[in-house]
């Protein structure tokens, strides 16, 4: 951090965050655009809602473009496939009831082309002769119920009939890609006993991971390292059989190629037995700052309720932008296209699309926001606990309470701006992806394709810069009280102050997370499907069909909750080298020593032992 401001500056920070008396509130226009957007966008909802309704969205439409159950038709809700073959499943009509009658052998009746393409002028539609097994209403194709090839169905989600027989419902199935998400119900509500036991032992294994990093992070990341090293040369020399193997035979990848991937693989391994001697210092002091930030999880247990209230936040905003979404998409009008599927007819204008667009913006930021919201609280805390461990003056204060106070009263706007940012690279990595999926052309063309990924590759290391710049924004705002783009300013000087520790000890940090999450899922996900699959009758009474679907719910549901808990941890452990960083400025502004005087227990006792001595800049 420059000291141009002077030893006073530094004295300020010596106890800890400055006094809420002596803050303001900092990038107010921002949070004020921010309600104004959000306000706009509810408005755009009541709009939508007068003029839009959701249930035609997914209503089936006859060869006429008429909504089955609405309008004309509100007493024929259910839409009828006339002839059951892949090719022709656009000639549908409205029926009053799916039939169920038992029929001995189905026969495709010719259909009939009409001799009139217009739609008929009557307002009621007509329905089937007394005789017929069918109520429909009649349509332009259809012109008789009698045309229609009568099976037995099944009502499919209140809107479709689907037909029993599997031959037929094969066609359905293949051509609508329906079926899955009656079957992915239907096991999910058959094992859904089973899926509310392993989430609570997936939360709490999760949090013992926590507490089993107190004690034993040291092991945890040399075990890490060696396994990197050991995986290496065994690919390595994997490779290298491969590559003896090849040279006796002729395969589809050269001899060659397998030489040069043993040889990539032993490099990658000896470069990280290099890289771990020469920084083996600051490894240690990577495993001191992991250590406590741990400590300070397990000591503040409350902080959970930050990441439990921004998921209930989530999920409440997340639901009202999907009803958003879907009133705006409610407000389309049937298509005029021929031969058209009978369902997702809607087309839409000008102003809906950019409806749709600007809803897409704001949740972007939104969720940004949440995020923010969510860092910026949990590094308050890490500051008041970090001064704390260093008897600074503010053992009274509540980390957990103060943090509260100064993002929703002072710093709120700060943290809009930096979600704006976040917000915007989002939106467009997602439009860029985009058009990069629907430019065909582009993707056969090698050039095109090698710098649409660079490009893609380039936007995605931007966006993990900004998020980890405003994670060191938000701690310096704690400790300054100073608006965004000059904490921003301070961040950056810090980061390129400490480089090496910077790159060590945040990427340590994220390789434990990473590893966190995926073995705490892997391993509750395979203990749940092994379950289920040899243990049925003992752990649920439910019949379920295909295992693998409840399996990949819970999956999503234990990376989601390990997420949540290892974000803590993760946050936590960059706003503390962010503090050691301000500590040992602190020290030199004294001249009192290079080294940290208020860290925490784990990085004393690191110091104290001499093991690492910070170079001077």
């Amino acid at each position: 951090m420059q000291l141009q401001d002077g030893n006073n500056l530094m004295l300020n920070l010596s106890n800890g965050p400055i006094d809420n008396s002596r803050r303001s509130c900092t990038n107010v226009f921002c949070a004020i655009l921010y309600a104004g957007i959000l306000l706009s966008i509810f408005g755009i909802g009541v709009y939508m809602n007068q003029s839009g309704n959701v249930s035609q969205i997914d209503r089936g439409y006859d060869p006429d473009h008429r909504p089955c159950g609405m309008e004309t038709l509100r007493d024929y809700p259910f839409i009828y496939f006339t002839t059951l073959n892949s090719d022709f499943l656009w000639k549908t009509v409205c029926v009053q009831e799916c039939p169920s009658v038992p029929i001995a052998k189905h026969k495709h009746l010719q259909l009939n082309p009409p001799t009139s393409t217009t739609v008929p002028t009557t307002t009621t539609p007509i329905g089937a002769t007394q005789n017929s097994q069918l109520k429909c209403a009649v349509n332009s194709v259809v012109t008789s119920c009698n045309q229609a090839t009568l099976y037995n169905s099944i009502k499919f989600d209140q809107r479709v009939c689907i037909p029993t027989d599997p031959e037929q419902f094969k066609i359905v199935q293949e051509a609508l890609k329906m079926g899955f998400l009656h079957q992915l119900i239907s096991d999910i509500s058959g094992a859904k006993y089973t899926l509310f036991i392993f989430i609570v032992i997936g939360t709490c294994f999760t949090i013992a991971f926590t507490y089993l990093l107190k004690w034993c992070s040291k092991t945890v990341i040399w075990f890490i390292i060696f396994i990197i090293v050991l995986l290496s040369i065994f690919f390595g020399y994997y490779s290298y059989l491969q590559y003896k193997a090849a040279s006796n035979m002729t395969i589809s990848l050269s001899p060659t190629g397998y030489l040069l991937q043993s040889i990539v693989w032993w490099c990658f391994g000896l470069g990280t037995i290099v890289l771990t001697i020469c920084f083996y210092k600051r490894i240690n002091l990577a495993i001191a700052i992991i250590k406590s930030a741990s400590d300070f999880v397990t000591k503040n247990v409350s902080i959970v309720i930050v990441p439990v209230f921004s998921t209930i936040v989530t999920l409440i905003l997340s639901i009202i932008f999907i009803y958003i979404a879907f009133l705006i998409c409610s407000t389309g009008k049937p298509g005029d296209k021929q031969q058209q599927w009978p369902f997702g007819q809607l087309k839409y204008t000008f102003i809906e699309y950019f409806s749709g667009f600007y809803l897409l913006f704001t949740t972007f930021w939104t969720y940004s926001l949440i995020i923010g919201v969510n860092s910026f609280i949990i590094a308050g805390s890490v500051c008041v606990w970090y001064w704390q461990q260093g008897k600074s003056g503010q053992e009274h204060v509540q980390p957990l309470n103060s943090s509260w106070k100064r993002c929703f009263v002072y710093h709120f706007g700060s943290i809009v701006l930096g979600a704006l940012l976040l917000g915007l690279i989002s939106i467009f990595r997602s439009f860029f992806e985009y058009l990069y999926r629907n430019a065909e052309y582009m993707r056969n063309t090698d050039g095109c394709q090698f710098c649409f990924k660079c490009c893609a590759c380039c936007i995605w290391c931007f966006e993990r810069f900004l998020q980890y710049l405003n994670q060191n924004i938000y701690v310096q705002i704690n400790m300054t009280g100073d608006g965004f783009f000059h904490a921003a300013k301070k961040g950056l000087d810090i980061m390129s102050n400490n480089p090496s520790i910077v790159m060590q000890v945040v990427g340590l940090g994220d390789l434990i997370n990473n590893i966190a999450r995926i073995m705490i899922t892997l391993s509750i996900s395979m203990f749940f499907f092994r379950s289920i699959s040899e243990l049925p009758q003992l752990l649920f009474g439910g019949i379920v069909i295909n295992p693998y679907n409840p399996t990949l719910l819970l999956a999503i549901i234990i990376f989601v909750i390990a997420s949540v808990f290892t974000n803590i941890f993760g946050v936590s452990i960059e706003s503390i080298l962010h503090l050691y960083c301000i500590d040992q400025e602190i020290a030199r502004a004294k001249q009192s020593s290079d080294d940290a005087e208020m860290c925490p227990a784990a990085l004393r006792e690191f110091l104290n032992d001499k093991v690492f001595t910070q170079q001077q800049k």
